[in-house]
């Protein structure tokens, strides 16, 4: 994460008095920011921003139909104004869905909307004391309006529990985020996601398991030093169709 995003979304949290999650539309920061909000089709971009210091157009792209999909394009654009001086920003849907992690600032937009939607002191209360399950993140999702792979990223970023987070695309491992809990601390990018991952089948053209599954280490962490022989983990998978990619979480069963 970066420091300097999250500071800057903590900042507007605390401007604006917001005590809880929703508390306030994105729509209505953006306009006390000085920033309009509009809906017009994009080509290839999910959101766009075009502003100077102190005001702004917020462009959303027609064809993106769930909230909270929506909600968090807003929140990105919202964090370039935030973050970066006057400039015209065309955001991808890949970097939206953090499917590629090579452009730091979108990166750091990125980080930006998941601290101001999901403000660190609130997503600890709320998973707090619960099991890491399918259930518990698509609860998680619901309670901040984001969506299931926003939930799991942050999950990996702040929750307490052995976790990792595996973004691959066309078949190999785009990026991964480990927290300090798990066993394992290693996946190169560029790893062929293994044939022993449920992931595996995806990229196969054959349906997934819609809730978490047993696999040995072996299925992803096969080149970390500490790799262990007959180590199973669990493996949840948020399959994203129109990028041919999937998003896997895995943690440690108990």
């Amino acid at each position: 994460m970066d420091a300097l995003a999250t500071a800057n979304a903590r900042k507007l949290i605390e401007k604006y008095s917001i005590k809880y999650p929703q508390q306030y539309s994105v729509e209505q920061i953006l306009n006390a920011e000085g920033l309009i909000l509009e809906e017009k089709p994009l080509d290839g971009c999910a959101g766009s921003i075009v502003f100077s210091e102190k005001i702004g157009i917020v462009t959303v792209d027609t064809k993106i139909k769930e909230g909270a999909q929506k909600r968090f394009v807003t929140a990105h654009e919202l964090g370039h104004f935030e973050n970066e001086k006057a400039k015209i920003k065309f955001c991808s849907y890949e970097d939206i869905m953090s499917i590629k992690k090579n452009i730091k600032d979108e990166m750091n937009a990125n980080d930006f909307s998941a601290e101001f939607l999901m403000h660190e002191p609130w997503f600890v209360e709320a998973v707090n004391g619960k099991k890491l399950e399918a259930g518990m993140l698509k609860e998680t999702a619901n309670y901040f309006n984001v969506s299931l792979s926003a939930a799991a990223i942050r999950y990996a970023q702040l929750g307490n529990y052995p976790t990792a987070i595996i973004m691959s695309k066309n078949g190999k491992v785009a990026w991964s985020a480990i927290n300090k809990y798990f066993t394992f601390k290693w996946i190169p990018n560029g790893y062929k996601v293994n044939p022993n991952s449920y992931a595996y089948d995806f990229y196969g053209g054959k349906e997934i398991p819609s809730e978490p599954e047993k696999v040995l280490a072996d299925s992803w962490f096969l080149e970390d030093r500490s790799y262990r022989k007959d180590f199973f983990l669990n493996e949840f998978n948020i399959p994203m169709k129109n990028y041919n990619a999937v998003l896997t979480v895995v943690w440690e069963r108990e």
